[in-house]
């Protein structure tokens, strides 16, 4: 993967990032947890997946989620890793990475990964 692309990758989920940070602050605030969204707002990107990992409130879980898989990709090309499977590092399929840049094992790793923390397969 070249310099060029990376930087395409690395633009592409950090505005995602903002896109997903202002709906997060936005249901924070419709749920009436001024507080946090306050908070939020003023976080670097470590810090409000920190902090908004702690909340327990089904109705920003999705954006939560979605931050800390963008945070992970962004730090595996902060690594130069991105691209390859977390677990055995094998290279990612460059179709499936453009439909979800985010995803972080093959799918046989994936599979494993599933069978041994959820316990149920794909």
């Amino acid at each position: 993967m070249t310099q060029a692309q990376l930087a395409g990758w690395r633009d592409r989920l950090l505005a995602d990032w903002a896109r997903i940070r202002e709906e997060l602050i936005g249901q924070l605030k419709a749920s009436r947890q001024g507080d946090w969204a306050e908070r939020a707002s003023h976080c670097e990107r470590d810090q409000l997946v920190d902090l908004t990992s702690r909340l327990d409130l089904p109705q920003v879980e999705q954006n939560v989620t979605a931050l800390k898989r963008i945070d992970a990709t962004l730090c595996q090309i902060e690594l130069g890793l991105f691209g390859l499977c977390s677990d055995c590092e094998e290279p990612l399929n460059l179709t499936k990475l453009e439909q979800d840049p985010t995803q972080q094992r093959c799918p046989r790793c994936e599979l494993r990964y599933r069978k041994g923390f959820h316990g149920h397969e794909l």
